[in-house]
């Protein structure tokens, strides 16, 4: 079945460590757009944050952000499906984090909001390229829902262990997952990528079938999974690739691109797995 709606990651997926684009990348969006294909970024990243790439590629559709907390149209800013964490689910991370001295940031209406100035989030600053604004303990000054919440380690090396932990504590209460290197996310436990797309294709009337998602780390493994036709990054790791129908190259290898001459503009059969 023909592709008609192409969600695509950004960090590790279009998006590379120098927080670029690759142009072959970027030709190949534009040229899937104007065949008539909805292309929509599915991210972690907010809003303001994801434009940055959102217009260079000429989209004006339904964007994912939050992990799928929040899905906006961007031309008219029309919010489609928000679902935030509560101030009760913000608590629960907030008590087992700010004992420990683990860095949090927290999201209310595209803000970004954390205890203290640290390195972890002048980090997140940078790689977000947005600013933050420091209130103190965030336990003390939560008192409404939050879009999301991260939390930032300098080494890369701790952040499965700390998932693990911050997993156990939360149980069902909210999901924890991992976008960058250096972030653990907590979102609503209803929230995922997968249910954001599905809700977009629904809205959009295309079949399940006629949708390819593309992603590179855990927190895109339930929107490949769902996606009539899954692709995983080159440089995804094994539990990515095995739920996914195709791998492509990597993101120095503009392994999108390949997807899109291949898949959706190539028109070859997405019931092949390679």
């Amino acid at each position: 079945m023909a592709i008609r709606l192409l969600a695509i990651d950004l960090d590790g997926t279009l998006v590379n460590h120098q927080l670029e684009m690759d142009s072959r990348d970027v030709a190949a969006v534009k040229a899937a757009a104007a065949a008539g294909v909805t292309v929509v970024l599915a991210t972690g990243r907010m809003f303001k944050s994801s434009l940055r790439y959102a217009e260079p590629l000429g989209l004006k559709g339904p964007i994912i952000n939050y992990q799928g907390a929040v899905v906006r149209e961007i031309a008219s800013g029309e919010v489609w499906y928000r679902c935030e964490l509560s101030v009760e689910m913000q608590q629960r991370v907030l008590a087992f984090a700010e004992p420990r001295d683990w860095h949090v940031n927290a999201y209310v209406n595209e803000v970004v909001y954390t205890a203290r100035a640290r390195p972890e989030a002048d980090l997140y600053a940078r790689v977000a390229m947005v600013p933050y604004e420091v209130v103190g303990p965030l336990s003390k000054w939560v008192r409404q829902d939050s879009t999301k919440m991260v939390l930032v380690d300098l080494d890369p090396q701790d952040v499965p262990a700390r998932m693990a932990e911050l997993g156990a504590w939360m149980g069902d209460v909210a999901r924890v997952t991992r976008s960058l290197d250096w972030f653990v996310e907590v979102v609503n436990p209803q929230v995922s990528k997968a249910k954001a797309l599905a809700m977009v294709a629904d809205r959009l009337r295309i079949p399940q079938a006629s949708v390819c998602a593309i992603g590179d780390n855990l927190n895109d493994e339930d929107m490949v999974t769902w996606a009539g036709f899954g692709v995983a990054m080159g440089n995804a790791p094994a539990a990515l690739k095995q739920v996914a129908k195709y791998v492509t190259g990597s993101i120095s290898e503009a392994g999108v691109s390949q997807v899109i001459e291949r898949f959706v503009m190539g028109k070859e059969d997405t019931l092949v797995r390679a």
